[in-house]
């Protein structure tokens, strides 16, 4: 029976394919030092393959990896497998928006909820920066710019020439919520009405009349994958979680099948989101 990967053995076997990769270094190369089976490294790096810390330690040694490095990604191997991964916001060696871009870029499509913000993967700059000037954590203007050009690159996804099928499910009082301003907003919602024609995406409204549940409350993304079981990710102030668990894999996706229910569809979604778009043109400072 093949051993299904999980969040974690998927960043650190991407990790170390990008450290690999940076030496020019081919995995039957790489096989060959270390004396592995190409079909090791090839399981290691896709995450399929357990990652003891003693090879790990190896393969980093092998490829000759910074000691920032290799200090970064033992620690993740020792952290072992947990069906609730914790990426803690506030630890310098971890970095939870990092986490959450190497899935997506591993993803085959995305379903994403928001309750108070327009998803990250559909943000404005404009947008960005003022959710990130209010999101609490005191970010100087310098980190908002790093932040803010960390966003951009991650939306680059959405421009690959095979990218990953997206559904973005967003409340109403997200729409509705002047962050920013009213030219912001008008300016959000119109990059809404637009990226709603592309193929990949799909951007459903879910109005503020639909009843829904105390959970919708809390944003989340489930991402599955070509080879891999699905993921969920959700995130707090302190730390961003991955979800493994396929009990609670299964609510989130029992959550989703409800907001398909309540939500408008496509085409009056659009329909919804250009209306306010000019509501908001029309609206006096």
């Amino acid at each position: 029976m093949t051993e299904e990967s999980t969040a974690r053995r998927r960043e650190l076997g991407s990790e170390l394919r990008n450290i690999r990769k940076r030496q020019r270094m081919s995995g039957h190369a790489l096989g060959r030092r270390l004396e592995w089976p190409p079909s090791n490294i090839s399981r290691l790096e896709t995450g399929v393959r357990p990652l003891p810390v003693v090879d790990v330690a190896t393969f980093l040694g092998t490829c000759g990896a910074s000691a920032a490095d290799r200090k970064r990604l033992l620690k993740l191997a020792e952290a072992g497998d947990d069906s609730y991964w914790v990426r803690p916001y506030f630890d310098a060696l971890t970095d939870p928006l990092k986490s959450l871009i190497i899935q997506e870029s591993l993803a085959e499509s995305i379903l994403t909820f928001e309750s108070t913000f327009i998803p990250g993967l559909q943000q404005t700059e404009a947008y960005m920066r003022a959710a990130f000037e209010l999101d609490g954590r005191d970010h100087s203007q310098t980190q908002i710019d790093v932040l803010i050009k960390a966003r951009i690159e991650r939306q680059k996804l959405l421009d690959r020439r095979i990218p990953p099928h997206c559904a973005f499910f967003i409340h109403e009082r997200a729409l509705r919520s002047l962050l920013g301003g009213k030219q912001v907003m008008q300016e959000q919602l119109l990059h809404l009405v637009l990226s709603s024609n592309l193929r990949h995406c799909s951007i459903r409204v879910i109005p503020e009349s639909t009843v829904t549940l105390p959970l919708l409350n809390s944003p989340f993304r489930i991402m599955e994958f070509t080879d891999h079981p699905a993921v969920v990710y959700t995130d707090t102030y302190a730390a961003g979680l991955f979800i493994d668990d396929r009990m609670a894999v299964e609510a989130y996706y029992s959550l989703s099948a409800r907001l398909q229910q309540g939500a408008l569809n496509e085409a009056e979604s659009r329909q919804w989101l250009a209306q306010l778009a000019n509501e908001y043109d029309r609206m006096e400072e």
